[in-house]
């Protein structure tokens, strides 16, 4: 009777010791993870240095439309095609799997320079960032990202 409640007591002293190893080794990975992510390991600037600590996510709004001159904003057509689920201009709020606010409107941009080279019509493509958490301050509170087509 005595080396079965030993035995149990090893039990729980290695459980207890592996969940504290694994404790530890994913409060140091998890940071490494977000400085150095795969499958390059080149350092990326990341908001914090401890994952615990942080929400790396920047929370956001945008709104994508068209317009012409200094017009009202004009939902863009086939919207679908580029972002699905979206209705244009309605806003959309976005919890993304961003790592920074640089990214968040780089590939904004991107998309509305896309959307003007592909449409050709003679309006202006427009992204506006709202942003709701997480931005840097030395950021506005609103961007605006504007791409001209051609006609």
């Amino acid at each position: 009777m005595g080396s079965s409640s030993s035995e149990l007591s090893g039990w729980r002293r290695r459980g207890a010791a592996a969940f504290i190893a694994l404790w530890i080794g994913v409060q140091v990975l998890i940071p490494l993870g977000q400085k150095f992510p795969p499958p390059d390991f080149r350092y990326r600037w990341a908001r914090y240095s401890w994952g615990m600590f942080s929400q790396l996510r920047p929370r956001y709004e945008v709104r994508l439309f068209r317009t012409r001159g200094g017009g009202a904003a004009e939902p863009i057509p086939e919207m679908g095609r580029y972002v699905r689920g979206y209705r244009s201009p309605d806003p959309m709020r976005v919890d993304a799997a961003y790592w920074s606010e640089d990214e968040v409107l780089d590939r904004l941009s991107r998309l509305v320079a896309f959307i003007a080279r592909e449409r050709r019509d003679g309006y202006t493509y427009v992204a506006t960032v709202q942003w709701i958490h997480g931005q840097r301050v030395d950021l506005p509170e609103r961007s605006e990202l504007r791409a001209q087509a051609a006609e």
